[in-house]
């Protein structure tokens, strides 16, 4: 091989390296934006289910008939005995 091929062999050699690491950057770099993407997904998930339960609760209160029906639907939705107590529910092998 000639001392111009060598060189230029070298030369893709380095090319071919800066791409492997700049792939490896990207790759990183999306790692990091879906990580956050869910890291959102999640706060936005929770933040449904507190303003979804605190409406809940505001209905309740606000007059019997709705607190009735919420507490016979949750009856029938919540299995663990820990929730149940929340809402004042007998356990569910007492059920």
């Amino acid at each position: 091989m000639t001392k111009a091929a060598e060189t230029l062999e070298k030369k893709i050699e380095a090319q071919l390296e800066k791409l492997k690491q700049l792939k490896a950057r990207k790759q990183a770099i999306e790692a990091r934006e879906k990580s956050k993407q869910k890291e959102q997904e999640r706060k936005d998930d929770t933040r449904r289910k507190i303003l979804l339960g605190s409406y809940l609760i505001k209905k309740m209160q606000s007059n019997e008939a709705n607190k009735e029906k919420i507490l016979a639907e949750l009856n029938e939705y919540l299995t663990e005995d820990r929730d149940r107590i929340l809402f004042g529910l007998s356990d569910i092998n007492n059920s």
